[in-house]
This record gives C-alpha cells, structure tokens and sequence, in this order.
C-alpha cells in the first residue's frame, strides 16, 4: 500500500524568486539550498524547486512568460 506522494518537484527558471515565494508560503527556509535544486521540508513532504525542470518539458507555477 502506498503513502502517498512525498516529493513534489516544481521547475522554476527564477530559482531565487522562487525560493523566496516558497519561503514565505512555507514560513520556513529551505532545508537544502543548491544552484541546481532547493528543497523544503513540510512535516513529511519535501517540495523541491529543479531550475532545470523547464528544459525536460515541465511546466510550473513560476514560470516565466
């Protein structure tokens, strides 16, 4: 049986504007903070930020237009 998903990766081109609107979402600092991916940690979900995401073809809510 599954325990639901745990990770949830979102592309972000802007990686520093990105984590500054998860932070302020999540009240709370990222628990890994690379220049190729930045993760925070809620309870037990970690929500990760790939600002190479967009280049695999995903599509993301910080998205640049």
């Amino acid at each position: 049986m599954s325990d639901g998903i745990k990770t949830v990766i979102y592309p972000a081109s802007d990686l520093a504007r990105a984590k500054a609107v998860f932070s302020a979402v999540l009240g709370a600092g990222p628990d890994m903070d690379e220049s190729y991916y930045v993760q925070f940690t809620v309870g037990d979900q970690a929500i990760g930020l790939d600002p190479h995401g967009h280049k695999s073809g995903a599509v993301g809510i910080l998205q640049d237009t």
